[in-house]
């Protein structure tokens, strides 16, 4: 645990040669076809050697300091990977009517937990792909490390926003071996509240080396509001 470094990242990829494909910055997103309401556009906490992002980002990273600003060049061994036809087959056209899905080529599915591509829909059979979209290709990625936590706070602050997004707002107390985090309000609604906490209990122990975490919640009755105290 000791040494190791919190960092924010802003980044954008692009493709050798060709396109964007991602980046952390909502205004690029926009510009470039790519952006994705349901995503949240902002610098991406990392635990830096962590596997936390490609394998070639991860390396460049460990010798950047904050502000700096470097362009990368990764081949697919350090990027995502060489194409393998293994990872390529024919599925019933019948199990996707299943899900009530209609697929056509270039649509993007999820079968059996994994992320796929459409090839080509013939013969009652769908020609899936469940190679990466960026898989055999050399991509650059411009880089740019934004911030940096230093204190314990600062860690376990992005910690949380790894797992939430943001730390606003949320209270957090900390000693030795124990955290305690008091949700705002506006967290409760969360229907992935469970596996967010289990994912921010598990990186706190793990990169922090607390051996407990405490989470505490205030449900206030919206019929209340404005009621007089009774004494």
């Amino acid at each position: 645990m000791a040494g190791k470094r919190f960092v924010k990242i802003a980044y954008t990829g692009r493709v050798k040669d060709g396109d964007i494909f991602d980046s952390t910055s909502e205004e690029i997103a926009k510009k470039e076809g790519l952006y994705d309401e349901r995503k949240h556009y902002s610098p991406m906490t990392v635990v830096v050697g962590e596997g936390q992002v490609l394998a070639g980002l991860d390396d460049a990273i460990k010798d950047m300091e904050k502000g700096e600003e470097k362009e990368i060049v990764l081949l697919p061994e350090k990027a995502y990977g060489h194409r393998n036809p293994d990872h390529v087959r024919l599925v019933s056209l019948g199990e996707f009517r299943k899900k009530n899905i209609n697929p056509v080529p270039g649509m993007p599915v999820e079968l059996d937990g994994r992320r796929a591509r459409i090839q080509t829909v013939s013969g009652g059979r769908v020609r899936v792909d469940f190679n990466h979209e960026m898989a055999g290709k050399t991509v650059v990625f411009d880089v740019k490390i934004v911030d940096e936590a230093r204190t314990r706070k600062q860690k376990i602050n992005y910690i949380i926003e790894r797992s939430f997004n943001s730390s606003e707002d949320f209270d957090v107390k900390s000693s030795r071996g124990r955290v305690e985090i008091r949700f705002p309000e506006s967290i409760y609604k969360d229907k992935n509240l469970l596996l967010r906490k289990a994912s921010l209990s598990a990186e706190l122990f793990k990169y922090l080396g607390v051996d407990e975490v405490v989470y505490t919640e205030s449900w206030k009755n919206p019929a209340s509001s404005g009621k007089e105290e009774i004494k």
